[in-house]
């Protein structure tokens, strides 16, 4: 039996980036649902991609609940066997990437959950491991997703998930992926970023601070073996 796969894109403010994401993301022929979840944008961006993406199903909340409440949100709606969770602020998405993960976890059942490694021209980033750790980009089974996420608020969803999948010893691989995000001071301005990165930071400490600094150490060491997938 074929597996489905929901993918599920949480956006706030994100009008001017969002419609390179989905128009990549169409072009994947394992997604088999397409929901796009309005964290209360003030852009226009519900809007947006109601008029250009009407394949898509649109969810907007009325009022900003974080991005674990948006996707929780997304959820609610998805019907498929996978979630392929998806930021909506990259740029150089490659849909041919993305099929081919999806397909390998799909058809191989004890995969339990595959991480799109960003590319980043950030060292900090890459020393600390932040560009897999917290990737946004991940496909799971449904069945685990939504029991690793039940506890989470606000800006806890990827560490949440990697404390779950740590403690209940899944297998998990990353792939390196072309993508890449754009940094919170390039969206938001210097001071505004940095305010937010502390933020999400201390939310995500919070959340088990011994499981995430032992993330940084042994988490998704890993990697699909990316010659045969694109092979």
């Amino acid at each position: 039996m074929n597996k489905t796969v929901t993918c599920i894109v949480p956006f706030l403010n994100e009008k001017e980036r969002i419609g390179g994401v989905l128009t990549q993301l169409l072009q994947v022929p394992s997604i088999t649902q397409l929901i796009c979840v309005d964290g209360a944008s003030k852009d226009g961006g519900s809007e947006y991609v109601k008029k250009t993406f009407p394949t898509a199903e649109l969810i907007t909340l009325p009022q900003n609940i974080g991005k674990t409440g948006t996707v929780k949100a997304g959820l609610e709606k998805a019907t498929g066997d996978y979630i392929l969770l998806f930021d909506a602020d990259l740029s150089s998405v490659k849909p041919n990437e993305v099929e081919a993960v999806l397909h390998e976890i799909t058809i191989n059942p004890s995969i339990d959950m595959v991480i799109f490694n960003r590319t980043t021209p950030r060292i900090i980033t890459k020393l600390n491991r932040f560009d897999l750790i917290y990737s946004g980009e991940r496909v799971m089974k449904k069945t685990d997703l939504v029991v690793a996420i039940h506890h989470a608020t606000q800006f806890q969803l990827e560490i949440a998930l990697n404390t779950y999948m740590m403690r209940n010893k899944k297998n998990i691989y990353y792939f390196d992926a072309s993508h890449t995000n754009l940094a919170k001071s390039k969206k938001l301005g210097f001071l505004d970023g940095v305010k937010e990165d502390i933020k999400m930071f201390w939310q995500v400490c919070s959340f088990d601070p011994w499981n995430y600094f032992a993330q940084t150490l042994f988490f998704c060491r890993n990697k699909l073996p990316t010659s045969r997938l694109l092979a």
